[in-house]
């Protein structure tokens, strides 16, 4: 062969390689440009473009922590994938239709679309179900556990964090979408949820209640009035409230017109007065961390610690209802300017209903108390020379080792031996509890 014929086979050679891997190539191109395609249709591609929807934000409850859920999870489905293992999607579901053993009502959940047939249809016969339909009972359900999951820690009407701040941030470290995202690589989706509630007694026996009252008792057709379950709930709202999840804490209620330190092996009540109706006690989460002694009954200028200590306050004189005396008051850092004040005069809690004062919480064997709260945080060299201000009337600050929750709380009923006990209602604010808690509206009380 010539040499020009050899080039020219060559050069042939060269072009029909070059022309098989422009066609593969382009067929791997058009492949890809499929893959893609199918990508941009999958339920994944269409989570996503839901979740910057606004039509589908305005629905949800919690829509920043939704989006923020699927976004570690890459946009990927978790309750509507085909899979053999689909415990997790059912025991979500099954939370969904107990909300009343907690005090919760299947309104505020999205009950209309999260239906059980449709989810049969989208784990049975997903070719049949579209993937709209997917992603958007997806973003639903998920929606429903975190809207359940912070009613459960926080309350739906909590005074301190809105629902928006709760959304928007992780709150004392809580943090809805993590707590479900771990609740799913748990054993049992449910039992992980359901710990984020109160770990207080009285919550539990309220919540044991509740369990009974609509997981066992109609079911066996007793029936429970309507009144006394919405009792429970608001009273368990307001313990989501107070946060009360320590093993040493102080709480004052106003409608017992009392108060408990509590400890591990121990309580000690006091008897307490609280505001009048025209002038209530503010509910409070805070810690108690100092107490001063005194000679007066009010400190009028500033109760802070760094105000004792310079000297910068005065006292008000006397009213006809209060003998002059040795006081003791509590100072925990709160913004409501709540007042604590020990008294010595024990004939002003011989009353049973005690909504005497113009805020302030005044309490009985206030003395007792000190001690106790020094004993508590480890302060015990600290008594006599308590014992020592109040005899001389002296004004002296003492701080606590360590600082003491301290919650001010609004409960109208407890549990006791398995029967509801209603305490009275001293500003009348069950109404309105109930009212925003189940929606009801003027003249609607049936709803």
């Amino acid at each position: 062969m010539k040499t020009g014929e050899m080039n020219n086979a060559v050069i042939k050679r060269i072009v029909i390689f070059l022309f098989i891997s422009c066609v593969l190539t382009a067929a791997n191109v058009q492949a890809t440009g499929l893959a893609i395609l199918r990508t941009d249709t999958s339920v994944n591609a269409e989570i996503t473009r839901q979740l910057n929807d606004r039509a589908v934000n305005s629905v949800l409850y919690f829509p920043l922590s939704t989006k923020r859920f699927y976004l570690k999870r890459n946009f990927a489905p978790v309750w509507t994938l085909e899979q053999k293992d689909q415990n997790k999607t059912w025991a979500a579901m099954l939370l969904v239709d107990c909300v009343l053993q907690f005090g919760l009502r299947h309104e505020d959940y999205h009950p209309k679309e999260l239906q059980y047939s449709l989810l049969h249809k989208i784990l049975e016969q997903p070719e049949k179900i579209s993937n709209s339909q997917k992603a958007r009972f997806e973003i639903l359900l998920t929606d429903a556990m975190l809207t359940f999951i912070n009613n459960l820690h926080f309350g739906k009407l909590n005074p301190y964090y809105s629902p928006a701040k709760i959304d928007r941030e992780t709150v004392n470290g809580f943090n809805g979408s993590d707590v479900l995202a771990n609740a799913l690589n748990q054993p049992s989706v449910m039992d992980a949820i359901v710990k984020v509630q109160p770990t207080n007694e009285d919550y539990k026996t309220f919540q044991r209640q509740l369990h009974m009252i609509k997981g066992v008792y109609e079911g066996d057709c007793y029936e429970t009035p309507e009144a006394d379950v919405r009792k429970i709930a608001i009273n368990m709202e307001r313990l989501r409230w107070a946060e009360i999840n320590d093993s040493t804490y102080i709480q004052v209620n106003i409608p017992t017109y009392s108060l408990k330190l509590v400890r591990p092996d121990t309580t000690f009540n006091f008897k307490v007065i609280v505001g009048k109706r025209a002038t209530p006690t503010p509910l409070m989460v805070s810690m108690l961390t100092d107490f001063a002694t005194s000679a007066g009954p009010r400190v009028i200028k500033n109760e802070s610690r760094d105000k004792f200590n310079s000297g910068d306050f005065s006292f008000k004189a006397a009213t006809p209802n209060e003998k002059k005396g040795a006081y003791i008051y509590f100072m925990p850092g709160n913004k409501a300017g709540v007042e604590l004040q020990g008294v010595s005069d024990k004939s002003l809690f011989s009353k049973g209903g005690r909504a005497a004062s113009d805020g302030a919480i005044k309490i009985e064997r206030g003395e007792e108390l000190a001690k106790q709260l020094l004993i508590t945080s480890g302060d015990k060299n600290d008594i006599k020379s308590v014992h020592r201000a109040l005899m001389n009337r002296e004004v002296k600050v003492f701080s606590l080792k360590k600082p003491i929750p301290i919650r001010i709380t609004y409960i109208t009923a407890a549990i006791i031996n398995g029967q509801i006990v209603k305490y009275n209602d001293v500003y009348n604010l069950d109404s309105r509890i109930e009212n925003m808690l189940y929606d009801i509206k003027p003249n609607n009380k049936t709803k």
